[in-house]
C-alpha cells in the first residue's frame, strides 16, 4: 500500500470514528464542546478524505471517480451507477456546513425535523461507507460501531434532548 493509498484509507477510517464519537458526545450534551469540536474534524477529515482520493487515486478527474464508483455499486448491489459520488459531495458539504454553524456556542438546536433528517442522512450515507461498501472483516468495525450507537441510543436518558 502507497502512502497516498493509506491517506485516502485512514482519512476515511478517522473521520468515521470522528462522525461516531461526535454522535455518542451528542446524546449526552447536544451543544457540548466535545460534541462540536468532533463534529468539525470529522466534517474536515472526510473532505481531506475527498481530496486525497482524488489526487492519489483519480488523478483529479470527477469521470474516473464517478467509473470507479460506478464500479464499486456494481459488484456489491449489481447496479452500475456512479451517482453515490453525488451523494458523497452532498454528504461533505452538508456535514461541513451543520458543523460550521454549531462552532457558535449561542444558536438554538435545530428543529426536530432537520436534525432527524441529518440524522437519517448522517446514518446512511455512514453505514453505506463503512458497511455496506467495506469488504471483509473491516464491515465488523463499521458493525460494530452501529451496534454501539443504537445501544447508546437506546439508553439515552428520555429528558435529554436528541440531536
Amino acid at each position: 500500500m502507497t502512502a497516498g493509498e493509506l491517506l485516502v484509507r485512514a482519512t476515511a477510517w478517522l473521520a468515521f470514528i470522528a462522525y461516531v464519537s461526535g454522535t455518542a458526545a451528542s446524546l449526552r450534551h447536544p451543544t457540548g464542546r466535545a460534541f462540536r469540536l468532533l463534529w468539525l474534524a470529522g466534517a474536515g477529515l472526510l473532505l481531506v478524505h475527498l481530496l486525497a482520493a482524488f489526487h492519489f487515486k483519480h488523478a483529479w478527474s470527477h469521470a474516473a471517480a464517478y467509473a470507479d464508483t460506478a464500479r464499486q455499486t456494481r459488484e456489491v448491489t449489481g447496479l452500475d451507477w456512479g451517482g453515490g459520488l453525488y451523494l458523497n459531495y452532498l454528504l461533505i458539504l452538508v456535514w461541513l456546513a451543520d458543523a460550521a454553524s454549531r462552532l457558535r456556542t449561542n444558536i438554538p438546536v435545530p428543529p426536530l425535523a432537520l436534525r432527524w433528517a441529518l440524522t437519517g442522512f448522517y446514518a446512511f450515507m455512514w453505514f453505506n461507507a463503512a458497511v455496506v461498501f467495506v469488504p471483509g472483516p473491516m464491515r465488523w468495525v463499521g458493525v460494530t460501531a452501529f451496534g454501539l450507537l443504537i445501544v447508546l441510543g437506546w439508553r439515552r436518558p428520555r429528558s435529554a434532548p436528541a440531536d
